[in-house]
């Protein structure tokens, strides 16, 4: 179960972990809408992001705000202690400060932003589409998960005039007793209504000393993971892994829903095969491996966030012999998913473009082939005659971006308190 498998490392590992899977959750927007570009065209890429945020959103901030016990608050506090503790905000790819003024007011500012960084390149145009029409409703949304008439509403944001003004943007957020009502839209609840949403992460005790257990105090204007009790930081990255999965979800839902299930399966293949190939390379680096070798993909694969967290997904790794592993889907809630979207759907119905791109991201000359076991097994064979050099398109795209450069920073003094 999860929880033996990432208890073993230290808080300040798991910060830098639940980091990375913050990123992951960013590497998929990336490669995912550049899918839906591709196949469907630009003015896809709005319509279905809007969706996309405003069915997960509300729902891993609820899980979150249940698995670090600010549950049931519906002030500003809690709505910006959800936000520090979600992937739509990943750290420090996105520099964000909150300040809080009355239960029912606040402002957040970014002095940077990656993905205006990501969007700029581009042009006003398309700097307006994700600044303006995606942020609007999917900022509400997430606040309203707290408080059904919160409302987030920009001071400044871009394009911005001039051109390098900083910070970035900067935007209030209020709650008025006389306000309407927002209702979530139906994705939402469809959403909700998911194994994914319902799982329970239990919370081990903790194995070091020192760190928050719950963020159930004041809000800090940055947040840091390695502020964080070791249990915390257990629970935090699996439910980050949950805020992954739900916008996998999602996304593939928005998609079907208008171009069919088929194109929701090849923009998600797209998406897992070069988000998970750039992860798993992030990974490596983190365990210390050389990226070399059958044994070092199955250390990558046991705590990429493709695969967690493991009260929602089952899998077997068997070593087999010096090149090959035998990699398996086990019984789960992810199996037993009323519906057929999600990562572990693709696999299900034999598309493991995804899964080979997750291997080959540790060694490039790994390659998935079906296991005669089962239909839900393969085999990783580590075979230098066969690799290739060129990368696929899918790849290309994650490291062409500047979320690709990001280098995070630990805060080791943090640990202390």
């Amino acid at each position: 179960m999860i929880k033996k498998e990432l208890a073993k490392y230290s808080r300040l590992q798991l910060a830098q972990l639940g980091r990375e899977y913050m990123l992951c959750a960013q590497f998929n927007s990336r490669t995912g809408y550049a899918a839906l570009r591709i196949n469907h065209g630009d003015e896809a890429y709005k319509e279905v992001a809007i969706a996309n945020w405003m069915g997960a959103s509300p729902v891993y901030t609820r899980r979150m705000q249940k698995a670090m016990g600010f549950a049931g608050g519906t002030d500003v506090a809690t709505i910006f202690k959800g936000l520090q503790l979600e992937c739509g905000f990943t750290h420090q790819y996105f520099d964000v400060h909150f300040e809080v003024s009355s239960a029912d007011s606040g402002r957040f500012w970014l002095n940077s932003c990656g993905a205006l960084l990501e969007t700029e390149p581009r042009g006003p145009d398309a700097v307006k589409v994700m600044c303006h029409d995606i942020e609007d409703p999917t900022f509400n949304a997430t606040a309203i998960a707290t408080n059904a008439r919160a409302r987030m509403v920009p001071v400044h944001r871009p394009p911005r005039v001039p051109a390098n003004r900083e910070p970035h943007c900067e935007w209030t957020v209020s709650i008025d007793p006389a306000a309407e009502e927002v209702t979530e839209p139906e994705i939402t609840r469809v959403m909700s209504r998911t194994r994914l949403a319902n799982i329970v992460i239990p919370r081990p005790k903790s194995t070091q000393s020192g760190g928050m257990d719950y963020y159930d105090g004041s809000v800090f204007e940055q947040l840091q993971l390695e502020q964080l009790s070791h249990a915390a930081l257990v629970v935090v990255c699996s439910e980050l892994a949950v805020q992954v999965h739900l916008l996998v979800v999602g996304l593939m839902y928005a998609v079907a829903e208008r171009y069919g299930e088929a194109a929701a399966m090849t923009v998600a293949e797209f998406q897992m095969a070069g988000s998970g190939w750039v992860v798993s390379e992030r990974l490596k680096i983190w365990l210390g491996c050389d990226g070399e070798g059958i044994d070092d993909v199955i250390s990558v694969l046991q705590v990429h966030p493709a695969f967690q967290p493991r009260e929602y997904w089952s899998i077997q790794l068997t070593r087999l012999d010096d090149t090959r592993a035998l990699f398996e889907l086990l019984d789960c809630p992810a199996s037993a998913e009323d519906l057929p979207y999600g990562w572990h759907a693709l696999l299900t119905r034999g598309m493991i473009g995804g899964l080979e791109g997750i291997a080959k991201g540790v060694d490039v000359r790994a390659q998935v082939v079906a296991s005669e076991k089962s239909s839900l097994a393969w085999e990783i064979i580590i075979d230098g005659t066969n690799a290739s050099s060129e990368e696929m398109l899918s790849v290309q795209i994650a490291k062409g971006t500047v979320l690709y450069q990001t280098k995070l920073q630990d805060h080791i003094q943090l640990l202390q308190l």
